[in-house]
């Protein structure tokens, strides 16, 4: 039976590696434009399948890529896990490119194994290898889904406190304004996160990976494409968001706050949504909570719609 079964993973990072069959190639920012018409056609609104969190995790986990029959292949490299293959995404030929998959890990010596795979690519494989296919899953990693409109305006009761927090950020700083990142204001918000990084303990490995990733994707921003913006109060940045839109669904990469300015982080969330959603937008996704509890109820609180599971797949 194809059945997930809970086990624990770390997010870990793939490798540029050239095999028998496929040569990957590195990613980086010289080619990841290269890999933005595969994703933007993928509809699972996971953000592993963004251009965004694919090259701001691109170092951590050693990703790598290469076409295959009009699909998009990438590799990931999971500390303690090993190597493991992207569901491939694209409008190409979908079983050619498992094919292929199959014969480059064959000839390499590669474990068949699939990693972040949304549900909709885990019924393809289940159905392509059956009893084959060994499937787990760990909640640490699921995406939080909420409805655009409700981030937007934090309406009713369910909002409550969403709403107070926001007015009293209003009150407090009448000057507070959301100004988008340009090339001019680019520097400014740099700083903001050098500064930011400077005052926020970072005792776990994978909240000063994720700073250290999430300067890298603001400076790539304009180049990569996506929105980015901050609230500036009397020429101080108190916080900033960064993400892109993919479908019908925003997804939020960065987002950060100064918790000494009373509902930033509430003010950061909805400017942010009025900013970057576009009218056929329905969905914002604000990503994982990696296991931290605090953001875990944080994510909670704002009452997502759904969750996105991700399945790793081996096949036996």
């Amino acid at each position: 039976m194809c059945q997930p079964r809970e086990e624990s993973f770390l997010h870990g990072c793939a490798v540029s590696y050239r095999g028998f069959m496929l040569e990957f190639s590195k990613i980086c920012i010289q080619n990841a434009n290269e890999l933005k018409p595969y994703l933007d056609v993928q509809p699972f609104r996971s953000c592993d399948y963004t251009l965004g969190a694919v090259f701001q995790w691109r170092a951590y986990f050693r990703s790598a890529y290469t076409i295959v029959s009009g699909m998009l292949v990438m590799l990931a490299t999971y500390p303690g896990e090993g190597t493991c293959f992207v569901f491939p995404v694209g409008n190409g030929d979908l079983n050619a490119a498992l094919d292929a998959i199959e014969l480059h890990a064959k000839e390499s010596g590669m474990p068949l194994r699939f990693c972040a795979v949304p549900k909709e690519g885990l019924a393809l494989l289940c159905e392509r290898y059956g009893s084959r296919a060994i499937v787990s899953t760990n909640r640490d990693w699921a995406d939080y889904v909420y409805n655009a409109c409700d981030l937007m305006n934090f309406p009713g009761k369910k909002y409550h406190t969403q709403r107070n927090h926001l007015n009293r950020f209003c009150k407090d700083n009448p000057s507070a304004q959301f100004v988008p990142v340009t090339e001019e204001t680019l520097p400014a918000a740099i700083a903001f996160l050098d500064e930011y990084e400077q005052h926020v303990p970072l005792d776990k490995v994978i909240e000063a990976e994720e700073m250290k990733r999430a300067k890298e994707l603001l400076a790539s921003s304009l180049i990569l494409g996506q929105k980015a913006g901050y609230i500036d109060v009397a020429g101080t940045i108190v916080a900033l968001s960064v993400g892109e839109i993919v479908g019908d669904t925003l997804h939020c990469h960065v987002e950060k706050a100064r918790v000494d300015y009373a509902g930033s982080y509430q003010a950061i969330v909805s400017w942010f949504a009025k900013y970057a959603a576009e009218k056929d937008t329905l969905y914002i996704n604000r990503e994982d909570d990696s296991g931290e509890e605090n953001l875990r109820y944080s994510k909670l609180a704002y009452r997502p719609v759904c969750m996105i599971d991700k399945y790793w797949v081996t096949i036996e």
